[in-house]
């Protein structure tokens, strides 16, 4: 021990290597000699560039079969506000009651039901009482109290979809309000053992329409679907296309289905991508040359390009076959 340092003060020193080791840590390597310098970060610069060629490769057209076709988008704000002007029309119904002419048109509504789910009645006969029914509510200037009674059906309505389990026999209620409903949802593929697939926005839209047909009041201003209901109601069909009674719809017929409600759609709702729902749907059916005929309309109208690739996609696979096809249909 050194003359003037006790024990304590001895221990707390760090050893020389001590020193030299720290040091030697915190050195940087030595940069690679010669051509290995310029290989550094080639890691980062390679996974650039792949995903540079993929983007690419991913935006040049190439033939493929159709397989999606576009559905209507649905309006949040728009759903919203029905669902509280059916809210508010049942509300009035229930504290202020309804008129008798438009209660006897809410019995024909449930007679015709029962007779077209297997009931004793005549169709044909309820659906004139029905109709006489209505003239007399309306020239008693009931067209609100009529705007009233729907909605508290379509609820009713919805509700006794909600009950009934699929597969067993329907209720009267169900019977009354949807008529051959389950049959048609079973038929359809709108339900199984686990329930209906549809919304309840869904129901009421399906229900709507059916009222307005029955009641003979679809061309009353007050009483047609907004162009929301429109998109809601060819939305679910689209998505889950009718069958015809007693057959095994293919591919076709479905495509076929979905077809008309497109043709439907379009008369009203113009930012719907029409074209392009045809040029898929046609291409199903193995109708090439008039699928290509309608995706080359779509690719060439003014507008957003979010579907434009796979239109191209599309086209090409329309129209490959078609002797001189040569890519000319391609905007």
């Amino acid at each position: 021990m050194e003359e003037g340092k006790t024990t304590d003060e001895s221990s707390l020193e760090l050893p020389d290597d001590t020193v030299k080791e720290a040091e030697t840590l915190h050195k940087s390597p030595a940069p690679p000699p010669g051509f290995a310098r310029l290989l550094e970060g080639w890691e980062l610069g390679a996974i650039t560039v792949g995903m540079v060629l993929a983007a690419a490769l991913l935006a040049v057209p190439r033939a493929a079969p159709s397989g999606v076709f576009p559905v209507p988008l649905l309006d949040v704000a728009d759903a919203n506000a029905a669902r509280e002007q059916s809210a508010q029309l049942v509300a009035r119904a229930e504290r202020e009651g309804l008129p008798f002419e438009t209660r006897a048109v809410g019995d024909g509504v449930r007679r015709l039901g029962l007779a077209l789910s297997g009931g004793r009645e005549s169709a044909e006969h309820v659906s004139s009482v029905i109709e006489e029914r209505v003239q007399t509510a309306l020239r008693s200037g009931q067209l609100d109290a009529l705007l009233r009674l729907r909605a508290v059906q379509a609820g009713l309505f919805v509700r006794a979809v909600r009950a009934h389990h699929f597969g067993d026999p329907p209720a009267d209620e169900l019977r009354a309000l949807g008529g051959d409903f389950a049959a048609r949802a079973l038929r359809n593929g709108w339900a199984s053992a686990d329930g209906c697939v549809a919304s309840d926005d869904e129901l009421v839209v399906l229900f709507e329409r059916r009222w307005v047909e029955i009641t003979h009041l679809k061309d009353e201003p007050r009483l047609r679907p907004t162009l929301g209901q429109l998109r809601r109601y060819y939305r679910f069909l689209l998505l889950h296309p009718e069958v015809a009674p007693g057959t095994t719809a293919t591919p076709a017929d479905r495509a076929s289905a979905r077809l008309r409600y497109v043709e439907a759609l379009a008369h009203r709702d113009t930012e719907y991508p029409v074209d392009l729902a045809r040029g898929s749907l046609l291409a199903e059916m193995g109708m090439m040359p008039q699928s290509a005929q309608a995706l080359s309309r779509y690719l060439a109208r003014p507008g957003g390009a979010s579907w434009n690739l796979r239109a191209r996609n599309y086209l090409l696979d329309a129209a490959r076959d078609q002797g001189d096809f040569s890519g000319e249909l391609l905007p």
